[in-house]
């Protein structure tokens, strides 16, 4: 079994968010005992010296509308299985998606060029694939241009990360991209509100669906959190799943991460303390004895951004220590800076920063994370790696992987714990952080939490095997 893998991100090429991660791991996991070929675009931004990145002599012609568009092909040269295709439309940006203006207006025709670009180079390179793994709305053209232009054989499954985000475009680009108006233009297809959207297109022509947590599969099939696609997905429900991502244990691990000032494990689980106590120093925080809560993150309504700044009232207050590491948008970075060393306990870093993220991973004893929505989350996982426990909203995949510490004991469950809140307003987090200091106030239980959460399996491995038995059955259909 052979298997293609497209994504607009993968890490650490390019990444804007958890999508890069889980394109990054998810293969790496399946490649223990299957042929997983990756390909996403060779942006601009990227060190193609760094990661060694060569030009595999394949270049080509693709005609669209009059226009001629140009495509090569390059190769890691250690690991030539990861593809990358260079297009000016595409590619030559200063970044993936937007700027300091917006969202590029040719998004559609450029990921659209991106869709055209995976299948080419799969026919082109005779690459023996079996199923074509597409993510989210940069790639769900695959799953249409695979069954009408080209008529594929390939299993498609494609994975919804984020269903808030869906590929809505005018219709001119239907033109550009020459697609078929009589076959594709209609409400099982690209139709949207006198608009097309990619993503609806790539649920009807995919052979499976996926998501990124059994309860997120559930809750985007109602009108709540299904952003008007879900009828679309309650109609294609049958081949729609829930599947957990994980997180790479290699990447993210206290004991070899290059990031922080001490590495540590569950049996040097002292350590962590001292990382606590250096970062501190290091942003200008006092009282390692406080409690350190961090949030790593998006600035955006979705990541409960506007509940954790009516806290900030609160919180300026506390006998603990709060650091916000994030960006996004305008509104929310200005509210941010203004903000900025205002309060004596409150340390605010505006844009992000793979090293910093790391140190505070490793340091904090509280994570915040207050989402409205959360198809799965990350960070949450990644924090219980480092030991820091997360304070959750009870939403998506956060409610499939985090659990209360009320509600379950260490050793007894292979859960992730933690502290949850199920009504999202000021009361009730403000509740779910007068729990976390209970808790801290009991460092023996504390403690205990923090290192079960160490041990908790966040892996690919699970997630995995569920993928593979997902390809295997598309493809014996």
């Amino acid at each position: 079994m052979a298997i293609l893998f497209a994504s607009s991100e993968i890490f650490p090429y390019a990444k804007s968010g958890g999508l890069a991660d889980v394109a990054y791991a998810l293969p790496q996991a399946l490649r223990e005992d299957t042929k997983v070929y990756t390909i996403m675009p060779l942006y601009n931004i990227i060190d193609r010296e760094k990661y060694k990145i060569e030009y595999t002599g394949l270049t080509f012609e693709y005609w669209l509308c009059g226009v001629r568009h140009q495509f090569d092909v390059f190769a890691r040269k250690e690991s030539p299985d990861e593809l990358f295709v260079f297009n000016p439309i595409l590619c030559d940006r200063i970044g993936l998606y937007n700027d300091q203006y917006g969202d590029f207006g040719d998004n559609g025709l450029r990921f659209g060029l991106f869709s055209y670009g995976v299948l080419e180079v799969m026919i082109r390179m005779k690459l023996k694939v079996d199923a074509i793994h597409i993510n989210d709305w940069q790639t769900s053209l695959v799953a249409l241009l695979a069954k009408t232009r080209y008529n594929l054989n390939q299993k498609i499954v494609l994975t919804i990360h984020n269903l808030a985000y869906q590929g809505i475009f005018p219709k001119d680009v239907m033109y550009e991209l020459e697609i078929d108006w009589e076959k594709c233009y209609k409400f099982n297809g690209l139709e949207y509100f006198d608009n097309v959207n990619f993503l609806k297109a790539g649920i009807y022509y995919s052979d499976s669906v996926t998501t990124v947590s059994k309860t997120y599969a559930n809750e985007i099939q109602t009108p709540t959190f299904g952003n008007s696609l879900d009828e679309t997905l309650r109609i294609n429900s049958f081949k729609l799943q829930g599947i957990v991502n994980g997180i790479s244990t290699e990447v993210f691990n206290p004991k070899t991460d290059e990031y922080i000032e001490k590495n540590f494990d569950i049996n040097s689980y002292e350590l962590k303390k001292e990382n606590k106590k250096l970062l501190l120093e290091e942003i200008g925080l006092k009282d390692e004895n406080r409690a350190l809560f961090v949030f790593i993150g998006r600035f955006t309504s979705q990541k409960g951004i506007d509940l954790l700044l009516d806290a900030i009232q609160l919180f300026k207050t506390y006998d603990a220590n709060f650091v916000f590491l994030g960006n996004g948008e305008d509104f929310y970075n200005n509210a941010f800076a203004e903000l900025l060393n205002k309060y004596e306990n409150i340390h605010i870093s505006i844009g992000y920063s793979e090293a910093f993220s790391r140190k505070l991973y490793a340091s904090a004893d509280f994570l915040l994370m207050p989402s409205i929505f959360e198809p799965c989350g990350l960070n949450q996982m990644i924090s219980m790696r480092y030991g820091t426990l997360p304070i959750v909203a009870k939403t998506g995949g956060l409610k499939d992987t985090v659990v209360d510490f009320t509600d379950y004991e260490p050793k007894k469950t292979n859960f992730g714990i933690g502290i949850t809140f199920d009504e999202h307003n000021l009361f009730w987090f403000n509740h779910a952080l007068t729990k976390a200091f209970s808790l801290y106030s009991n460092k023996p239980k504390f403690e205990q939490i923090s290192k079960h959460n160490m041990e908790v399996d966040n892996s690919w491995k699970t997630s995995a095997n569920e993928y593979k038995k997902l390809y295997k059955k598309d493809i014996n259909e």
